[in-house]
């Protein structure tokens, strides 16, 4: 990870890289009465796709290669076999992580949990084809084509996961598949992703040319600046946090006694809707202690938030303290 890659002569990632971005917070947050070897597991598996969609561009965007960058999709599935048996030889660093992260993740997983995870990587990274083909057309995606895309190219579905596995033996699999649990899963990647994108806009839209941002979508929607596009995604992500608590106030209960679940599921269930709280609290605490979106130091920082567009901030604040 930390070396050169075939095709890219300067490493992609050095150490200090990886250790200033903290994604071992983004981990706890995920759950935080992780042992050690879950939590260790999880970070590494955020890393994995971090690195990856750092690699992807520096690569393919780089060269202005979609082969390429279709071929690196099609190989994914290789690496994570649903027998868990053997992989090809990795060509780069992403897929021998894929390769050795599968085997220790997948392998006391029942074949329900392996087909959802496998889906899960394997979205993260078609997705990032999708932002490739933008780039290479120069095109800034429309407001909602960005929102359901952007819930892969976050890796939220991956951690979600991740935060599944822990019950995937008590609650029912038909119960994660119903309207209420997708909407509040839904709602909690937008909460995120926006997020992410108000955090990260200076770095990657003032100074990397990135066409893939909620804000700038934003912005070419509408026709106006930053300044004016920042509220309306502050709305979005406000709208999105509260949608999140109706559902997991009023409708979760309601959906567990429509299917008359028994008390092993509901706790487990309960228990999934907090650890959904806990990360998207860990979210916001990852994005202000993280350095991957303060590279250029010269640069002002971003300040803790005050003003426009931070509403959902105090909102996320709020719900960390009082568990609402």
């Amino acid at each position: 990870m930390f070396s050169p890659q075939p095709r890219l002569p300067a490493p992609v990632w050095t150490a200090e890289t990886l250790t200033g971005m903290a994604l071992e917070i983004c981990a706890a947050s995920l759950d935080p009465d992780a042992g050690p070897e879950a939590l260790d597991l999880a970070t590494q598996w955020l890393a994995c796709g971090t690195y990856g969609d750092d690699y992807f561009p520096a690569l393919f965007d780089r060269d202005r290669d979609m082969a390429g960058a279709k071929l690196f999709n099609a190989r994914v599935p290789a690496f994570l076999p649903l027998d868990c048996g053997t992989t090809p030889a990795p060509e780069n660093a992403f897929e021998a992580s894929l390769a050795d992260l599968w085997r220790r993740t997948a392998a006391p997983m029942d074949d329900r949990g392996r087909r959802e995870f496998r889906a899960a990587v394997e979205n993260m990274v078609e997705s990032w084809v999708w932002e490739l083909n933008n780039h290479l057309q120069g095109r800034i995606p429309d407001p909602v084509d960005y929102i359901e895309m952007r819930r892969h190219t976050f890796g939220s579905e991956l951690t979600m996961s991740l935060s599944r596995i822990e019950h995937a033996h008590a609650v029912p699999a038909h119960v994660f598949e119903t309207r209420t649990l997708r909407e509040l899963d839904a709602s909690a990647m937008d909460v995120a992703c926006l997020l992410n994108d108000c955090f990260s806009y200076q770095k990657e839209i003032e100074y990397e040319g990135e066409l893939n941002n909620g804000v700038l979508a934003i912005e070419n929607f509408f026709g106006c600046g930053r300044d004016e596009a920042l509220p309306i995604v502050n709305d979005l992500i406000t709208s999105r946090r509260r949608q999140f608590e109706h559902l997991a106030t009023r409708e979760v209960p309601a959906l567990a006694d429509d299917l008359a679940l028994d008390d092993t599921a509901r706790t487990a269930l309960t228990a999934y809707v907090a650890e959904l709280r806990d990360w998207l609290a860990g979210i916001l605490k990852w994005h202000r202690e993280t350095d991957r979106y303060n590279e250029r130091e010269t640069l002002p920082r971003i300040p803790k938030p005050t003003g426009l567009g931070t509403s959902a901030i105090y909102l996320f604040t709020r719900s960390a303290h009082h568990g609402t």
